[in-house]
């Protein structure tokens, strides 16, 4: 185990004060609790676009990526695709709108366009996904600490939540913006460093060659495996290519953590350029990390040091990292991890507090700043306390991300295109929630099906089955206005 020295130690606390620094200096600007969670919706839009990047690279990306592209190829670059399209969609479909509603919670679109049933069903399915989603990365950030300073995950964990929660409290919307801005120049820095490294380290032609002949350059995978069928397959290109259209439009488009950060921009005008600049930046990230694992692999077949046979693809690029990076690139490194961890940790913390207080309460905690501030405290013990327990989890945390969120994101994302592509002034409330209940309920037993192997299925066709499942079980009930007689949510009202 090889230890900071006394310079990188000095290097990773300034990069903590800087941080702290800046959640501190735009917390000074006070307002209420709509300012807290939308910025005044006064942001400028190249900041909400690293923003964006910054919570969609994440922990999963900076460490777990390499990983993927150590042990497979470079397919994960197929979902991109879809990926791309994605943003468009939710540009010039969501975001309209979002705007022309003025909700600060997009959950709130969906209480005005069908009813109250439908406003707390989809809070509680961002709910349910957002903490099971932030929780994988958070732990894998959080094994990557563990893993560089030998101390338990529940510490590293532990050590993340507060940071994040210390600058998260302070300022808000505005401190997960602009702090993330400077996650993101850290973690792009890193990764350029790290492969530049490993380039350079292996030769151009060495690695070119050797990626080559052993796969790992392969991009496309246009038929199943051998012993594998349409259905089995989960990395076949158009399965990949459209889930990660249907995941990526549910990400950006029906989750509150990343839709929130657009809703702050000064118009739909600069929201729509951040969302879909945001691929041109995030996917080409990603690429990267991806050929950074490729490159690991080939240094440690050519020479490098020998990987040992208890670390696992979680934790081979925080191997990499403590045990054989040099001292001024493992510090960048080290800073890195950091970066990635909060700068998702922030936000879900900030958007799980926006969607309980407007969403499932009334007008009085709407007008208390600190009660959102006890909602991102009450958020962050649960996340470390989801974190904690997934901590023996083996398999790769990338896929098991994508996994967890199909559930639920099909169901939110069949529930908003219908109220944005229907014509009907209302809809069925009460089917809405049966469609919901239903796809989540169906996409779970398939997902516990696949994952045991009682029936041959790839985890990629659950998002899309439950999508189509839910719009077309609550696209049923429209016929049926009556049962939509409660109406929305009122201000009013409190639970």
């Amino acid at each position: 185990m090889r230890f900071l020295g006394p310079w990188e130690i000095s290097f990773v606390v300034f990069y903590l004060v800087l941080v702290l620094f800046g959640g501190w200096w735009v917390s000074r600007k006070k307002g209420g609790v709509e300012d807290f969670f939308l910025g005044g919706r006064s942001v400028p839009w190249p900041a909400v676009l690293l923003s964006i990047t910054a919570t969609e690279v994440s922990a999963v990306t900076f460490l777990g990526i390499p990983g993927t592209g150590f042990e497979g190829d470079l397919s994960y670059l197929q979902m991109g695709i879809g990926s791309l399209l994605a943003r468009f969609v939710v540009a010039f479909l969501f975001l309209g709108a979002f705007y022309k509603s003025r909700c600060v919670s997009i959950y709130q679109y969906l209480g005005d366009r069908f009813g109250k049933r439908s406003h707390r069903t989809s809070a509680v399915f961002f709910l349910v996904s957002r903490i099971n989603a932030s929780a994988i990365r958070l732990l894998l950030a959080s094994v990557g600490l563990g893993h560089f300073f030998g101390v338990p995950v529940w510490v590293a964990v532990l050590v993340f939540t507060g940071i994040a929660l210390l600058y998260t409290s302070w300022g808000g919307i505005r401190a997960v913006i602009w702090t993330d801005c400077i996650q993101a120049f850290v973690f792009i820095a890193g990764g350029i460093a790290v492969f530049v490294y490993l380039w350079s380290q292996i030769g151009f032609t060495e690695f070119w060659s050797s990626a080559a002949e052993s796969g790992k350059l392969r991009v496309f995978h246009w038929r199943p495996e051998e012993g594998k069928t349409w259905f089995s397959d989960w990395n076949v290109f158009y399965l990949a290519a459209l889930n990660g259209l249907v995941i990526t439009s549910a990400a950006l488009g029906c989750d509150q953590d990343l839709t929130q950060r657009m809703l702050t921009c000064r118009s739909v005008g600069r929201a729509r350029w951040s969302v879909i600049l945001s691929g041109f930046l995030g996917i080409p990230i990603a690429g990267l990390f991806l050929l950074t694992g490729v490159a690991l692999f080939v240094w440690a077949n050519s020479g490098g040091l020998p990987v040992p046979a208890d670390v696992d693809s979680n934790e081979i690029f925080a191997w990499f990292i403590s045990e054989a990076a040099p001292s001024g690139l493992r510090a960048l490194l080290f800073v890195g991890i950091l970066a990635t961890a909060m700068s998702s940790l922030d936000s879900a913390l900030n958007a799980l507090s926006s969607s309980v207080v407007y969403d499932l309460f009334g007008e009085r905690v709407q007008k208390s700043v600190a009660f959102s501030r006890l909602g991102i405290l009450g958020f962050g013990i649960i996340l470390a306390g989801t974190a904690i327990a997934l901590a023996d989890y083996q398999e790769s945390f990338v896929w098991l991300g994508f996994k967890v969120v199909g559930v639920t994101y099909g169901s939110l994302l069949g529930i908003f295109l219908l109220g944005l592509t229907m014509k009907a002034p209302r809809g069925a409330d009460l089917g809405n929630l049966i469609a919901m209940g239903v796809g989540a309920v169906v996409s779970a037993l398939l997902l516990v099906a696949s994952e045991r192997e009682w029936i041959s299925l790839g985890w990629t066709w659950i998002p899309l089955i439950n999508t189509t499942m839910t719009y077309l079980i609550a696209f049923q009930f429209q016929s049926s206005p009556d049962s939509n007689a409660e109406g929305p949510i009122g201000k009013e009202e409190v639970v």
